[in-house]
């Protein structure tokens, strides 16, 4: 799990693979400690409309991540990434009462999206996340999601649930 709330920076590509030699690349002179554990990897991932995105999240524990998503040609993330080239998609902040942070920021007038509902990912349900508008913050989505960890077998799992 990232050392704190402000958890990564999520990245929209073109080419998952090339993305991730490139990125390696730069990790392993920035910042070598992020090549320790596997890459979190996740093909045919799914979010709304979003439908086989493929991604990845190269794993730093002592700092923020550097996520990356290869969204699929006619979705909204593939429209998207069409129209805008490469780009910085969102930044994550993590917190344990996502729903609770996301009421709490409304009341403060931040543009909280959909109304503060959160989402829930069927395949890591213990995972949940809503999004702040860019209107509150200065252009950039952000993203508000349950704490989480690499057990270093390439996926995710709940912040606390190591074996």
């Amino acid at each position: 799990m990232p050392s704190g709330p402000f958890a990564h920076v999520c990245m929209l590509v073109h080419d998952l693979d090339k993305a991730i030699a490139d990125w390696t690349r730069i990790l392993s002179v920035l910042d070598p400690q992020a090549l320790t554990e596997p890459v979190v990897r996740y093909d045919g991932f799914s979010s709304g409309a979003d439908q086989d995105m493929r991604w990845a999240t190269f794993v730093a524990n002592h700092s923020a991540e550097i996520q990356l998503i290869q969204p699929a040609p006619g979705t909204p993330l593939g429209d998207r990434l069409a129209a805008k080239g490469e780009h910085v998609h969102h930044l994550c902040f993590t917190t344990n009462d996502v729903a609770g942070s996301l009421a709490k920021l409304a009341a403060q007038g931040v543009q909280v999206l959909g109304d503060g509902a959160t989402n829930r990912d069927p395949t890591m349900t213990w995972q949940e996340w809503g999004w702040i508008g860019p209107k509150s913050a200065h252009g950039v989505l952000v993203e508000v999601a349950a704490p989480y960890e690499s057990h270093g077998d390439g996926r995710w799992h709940a912040a606390g649930s190591r074996p």
